[in-house]
């Protein structure tokens, strides 16, 4: 067969090909990780066209029934990948057959399902001479040529059209997904790698990735959708292949893939180890000492002791304490975020946390209804994204229906900030500067692992999160929302260390319903915060809305409702506030009840068309509108076909817009193709 009837035979299997360049290793197309496709006219105008000299590539990652990658074992006279491949199986077990490939130096392509995403790699993982293309990868295919003239060539029996790539085993998937450890001294402890005062976190405080690989010659490939950022070493060629990425797991560290730099082994580093690693042979006693002799190394000064009438002056006033007005429920973005309050979103992979929480904040920057509610005026909102890149924020903003039209002013919006890590103080005084530049009164910061430093299953971590940033913000009356992962078991609370739920006041889980979303209260220290609150996604003419299930009621006792009608009967007016009503009461010599439930008496008196405390209902004051919006016809809401909010292949985005009008059903209303895969995948596919 020619490349074309091999490509188009490749295609049939469902498996994805690109034209790689004569004479190269690497594709002859920008942009080739998207446009790698099995549509057969694509494939056939590729190569009747400017690509009939061209070879095939393979790209790896996903495919229709799941995720494919290679081990690249590769021979050299350096180094024997096969040797490092035997290791291993006599180690952990025998790899399965699968398909396989003999590559142009000899060596072997393993094919294997993964059920879950695997990265590239270049020998860090499994051990010298064994790369792995995963997703964003591909490798050449039969009959592409190597650079040294041999061709690639399918193992008898071995090819895609003799079977499907065998499942990877377990201890296989182990080592592909597992953190690399970080690279340090035997004698350093972790206290001397996450305390803020030492001169380790001092340095990191101070520098940046970009600021120190720069300057050592390293080059910014890119930056991948799951904002991890790819560098390549100096005198590589970036096309060549990765050598190190920053922002694995949202963690702050650089992995190291290479073992071409002699000073710098393969493995985990934060930025004052590779400064040790570069300057100092890896002795990090020594980089502090020389660190510590430099004017940025000389600890700042700490702050004097308060006197004796500051002390006092943290103290409570009661006096001030009984007169003040202390409002029973206060909302800033009801019922998601509580005024000057911390609140924590955790969710499974692509359930939509960031992307609810970007629908409100949105709406509460720029005055427009959240989730169905009354519009409000518009709030300073900071949000710190370290995931999304620009053109991911203005796809989710256009389909939110903004545009240059909209004033946005009051939305500030930083995309993977270049704050120091937010469990030091450095980043603590960072951040409160910009919140101050802005005046804002809401940030978010999403997600949580990716803004702070240190190991995710570290409570220290978290504790000095909560002792830096989170008493700043608290202190200034800030409220904050944290986006983060859930565990294995999504049952069991956010990713990490139980410490994460320390310091907040309100700890919200997501999860996905047949009609929408559920936020599920699993810890709080607020009495009035929702055990759930149940969420209707909608399609109205290809946009979507959010809105609260029911028409929230506010439920009242039967003592809160007779005080309501006492209090209309004293004359008192709606909008007094409790300590006025108190203290007008107690001059007429009347007792009315605890401050409390004349709070809520109060509120009560403020709900439209009171009902009688015998209401068959509940001792409830009927709002004036009841009627629900219409809803979308079952089986056709948008995430019954969906493979999840925020899946980047279906892309499902949110659109802030008005409540529909009550008394109409919507007409026209188009429903979202989540199916954007346009590949033609001919009946006997087999990947």
């Amino acid at each position: 067969m020619n490349t074309l009837e091999l490509a188009l035979g490749y295609a049939s299997k469902g498996i994805r090909v690109i034209p790689i360049k004569p004479g190269h290793k690497y594709p002859g197309i920008d942009q080739w990780q998207t446009k790698a496709t099995s549509d057969i006219d694509t494939i056939t105008a590729w190569w009747s066209g400017d690509y009939k000299t061209f070879g095939i590539g393979i790209a790896t990652g996903r495919t229709k029934h799941g995720q494919v990658f290679v081990v690249d074992v590769d021979d050299r006279e350096e180094y024997r990948g096969s040797d490092t491949l035997h290791d291993l199986q006599q180690r952990y077990g025998k790899l399965p057959d699968t398909v396989e490939a003999i590559t142009g130096t000899g060596g072997r392509h393993l094919y294997f399902y993964a059920p879950v995403e695997i990265r590239n790699d270049a020998g860090s993982r499994l051990g010298v001479g064994l790369d792995i293309r995963g997703e964003g990868g591909q490798v050449l295919a039969h009959p592409s040529l190597h650079p040294n003239g041999k061709r690639y060539e399918w193992e008898d029996g071995h090819s895609p059209f003799d079977r499907r790539p065998a499942d990877a085993p377990q201890w296989l998937l182990t080592l592909l997904t597992s953190q690399p450890a970080m690279v340090k001294p035997k004698d350093v402890s972790d206290t001397f790698l996450n305390d803020p005062t030492t001169p380790s976190a001092r340095y990191n405080a101070q520098t940046t990735w970009e600021e120190l690989l720069t300057r050592d010659g390293w080059t910014h490939a890119k930056t991948d959708r799951h904002g991890e950022q790819h560098w390549v070493r100096p005198g590589k060629d970036p096309r060549d292949g990765t050598s190190a990425t920053i922002g694995h797991n949202g963690n702050d560290a650089l992995i190291v893939f290479t073992s071409s730099i002699p000073w710098l082994p393969e493995g985990g580093y934060n930025r004052f180890g590779y400064m040790a690693a570069r300057d100092h042979n890896g002795n990090w006693k020594q980089a502090a000492t020389a660190y510590l002799a430099t004017p940025n190394g000389q600890a700042e000064p700490l702050p004097p002791i308060p006197t004796g009438d500051e002390m006092l002056g943290m103290l409570v006033n009661w006096k001030e304490f009984w007169t003040q007005e202390h409002t029973t429920e206060d909302w800033i973005c009801k019922p998601l975020i509580a005024r000057g309050r911390q609140t924590a979103i955790f969710a499974s992979a692509k359930t939509g946390k960031s992307w609810l929480t970007l629908n409100a904040v949105a709406a509460l920057a720029t005055g427009k209804p959240i989730l169905g509610q009354a519009a409000q005026p518009p709030v300073h909102c900071l949000y710190l994204d370290y995931e999304m890149i620009e053109s991911d924020l203005y796809e989710r903003l256009e389909q939110f229906g903004y545009t240059e039209d909209d004033n946005l002013s009051h939305f500030h919006y930083a995309i993977i900030p270049s704050l120091p890590p937010l469990n030091t103080t450095e980043g603590a005084s960072a951040l409160m500067h910009l919140i101050n530049l802005v005046k804002a009164e809401v940030v978010v910061i999403d997600t949580t692992g990716r803004a702070i430093d240190g190991e995710e299953n570290s409570a220290d971590s978290y504790r000095e999160f909560a002792r830096t940033t989170g008493l700043a913000l608290k202190r200034a009356g800030v409220a904050c929302v944290r986006t983060d992962h859930a565990g294995k078991n999504a049952k069991l609370g956010q990713r990490g260390s139980s410490a994460k739920n320390d310091d907040v006041d309100i700890v919200f889980q997501l999860i996905k319903t047949d009609d929408g979303l559920r936020l599920k209260r699993t810890h709080t220290r607020i009495s009035w915060v929702p055990e759930t609150i149940d969420l209707i996604v909608e399609d109205f003419d290809d946009t979507i809305n959010i809105r609260l299930k029911t028409k929230e009621r506010t439920g009242f006792t039967k003592q809160e409702i007779d005080l309501a009608h006492r209090l209309d009967d004293l004359g008192f007016p709606t909008e007094m506030g409790v300590n006025e009503v108190m203290t007008q009461a107690k001059a007429q010599g009347i007792t009315l009840a605890r401050k409390s439930t004349v709070s809520r008496a109060i509120q009560c008196r403020q709900m439209p068309r009171p009902l009688d405390g015998n209401h068959p209902n509940g001792n409830q004051w009927e709002p004036l509108d009841n009627r629900e919006p219409p809803r979308v016809p079952p089986g056709n809401h948008p995430l019954e076909a969906s493979k999840g909010i925020g899946n980047p292949v279906c892309n499902v985005v949110t659109q802030v817009v008005p409540t529909p009008n009550p008394n109409t059903q919507p007409t026209g209303t188009t429903y979202l193709n989540h199916n954007n895969n346009h590949d033609n995948i001919m009946p006997d596919e087999l990947w």
